[in-house]
């Protein structure tokens, strides 16, 4: 591990993605997922070093969570594997609609026995300081889930001068949220989970605040600001799987903006080619199945050098790409109960 290379450090949801695409159960992809399993695999894939933080359970699950993982680099030092551990399993199935056009949906019971799928359990804020002893130097540390654990790693990454990048998936627990936010650099999140945004905070609180809009594209404020600044999407040339979009321009924005834990310094013009990066990245990854499909197919150098020549040319229009595939993902007929025996 390079020393100069840039660190994240994150909490939430790591999770195994069994990606099925419509009904074909013998054809099942077993990849890493959740919203922190992408982006740190995505980061990882994109030269830093990431360490996700997680409670995972001992079964054959966590095993194929972790192959996968390992095979982009991440790092497993802060991953605990226990019987009291739980390690969430998400259906993605891709599938299409009456038009015969594309989209997925995310299943949380068992297709063989409609059992419910096992659900994520939070980092225990008893551990926290064991975790951040462990591994205390990080340019980001990243959440995306409001509960004690994640809260108090945040406050001491933030006072040992870490960006902390916040995630939120919803506004239920209002003051969670709030305290989250309190802590914040970076707050992002989309307009069909917290849709009442402004009115809850109608000037912006954290450095920098991001609400993706879909297909609209997307729009940022940072701090004191009332207004925002909008950034149209890229058109797609052949959608297959829109799954995990939001993880990919997440990944660009901490790629792009806290390789030296700087938040003072940045200004309109780098926000505005981070976000146009990571939408970019965001588009292109649509034109393959999975959350982190693209990564299988492209090497990280072409792809840098694709999606920066797409944002300096003002290209509006992205089209698939495809290259020599790298690592072919698992496809196997693995039933979906055996996941959960014990190792």
């Amino acid at each position: 591990m390079n020393s100069s290379t840039p660190i994240c450090v994150g909490t939430g949801l790591v999770a195994l993605d069994v990606v099925i695409s419509g009904n074909i159960v013998n054809d099942t992809q077993f990849l890493a997922g959740g919203s922190c399993g992408n982006v740190l695999t995505i980061l990882s894939y994109l030269g830093w070093t990431s360490f996700p933080a997680a409670r995972l359970s001992n079964n054959i699950a966590t095993e194929l969570l972790l192959e996968d993982l390992q095979r982009w680099g991440v790092q497993d030092d802060l991953l605990s594997v226990s019987e009291t551990g739980s390690t969430p399993v998400i259906i993605h199935r891709i599938m299409k609609d009456k038009s015969g056009l594309p989209k997925h949906r995310f299943e949380f019971k068992n297709p063989e026995d409609g059992k419910h799928l096992p659900a994520y359990k939070p980092c225990l804020a008893k551990d926290v300081q064991a975790i951040f002893e462990q591994k205390s130097n990080s340019n980001v540390f990243y959440f995306d889930r409001i509960n004690r654990g994640a809260i108090e790693l945040a406050k001491v990454y933030k006072a040992s001068g870490t960006i902390i990048f916040f995630e939120p998936s919803s506004v239920k627990d209002i003051k969670g949220f709030n305290e989250s936010l309190e802590i914040a650099d970076v707050v992002k999140f989309s307009d069909d989970r917290i849709a009442d945004y402004d009115q809850l905070y109608p000037i912006a609180k954290a450095g920098l605040e991001i609400q993706t809009l879909g297909c609209s594209g997307l729009k940022f404020r940072t701090k004191g600001q009332q207004n925002w600044i909008k950034l149209s999407g890229y058109q797609i040339d052949n959608v297959v799987d829109a799954a995990g979009a939001g993880d990919w321009c997440t990944a660009a924005v901490i790629y792009h903006l806290f390789k030296q834990n700087k938040m003072a310094d940045l200004t309109e013009a780098d926000i505005v080619f981070a976000l146009q990066f990571g939408q970019a990245l965001s588009a292109l990854n649509c034109t393959f199945e999975g959350a982190r499909g693209l990564m299988y197919y492209i090497k990280r150098t072409d792809l840098l050098l694709y999606i920066q020549h797409i944002v300096e040319s003002n290209i509006s229009k992205i089209a698939q790409k495809r290259t020599m595939q790298i690592d072919q993902p698992h496809k196997q007929s693995l039933k979906i109960s055996s996941l959960f025996t014990r190792v």
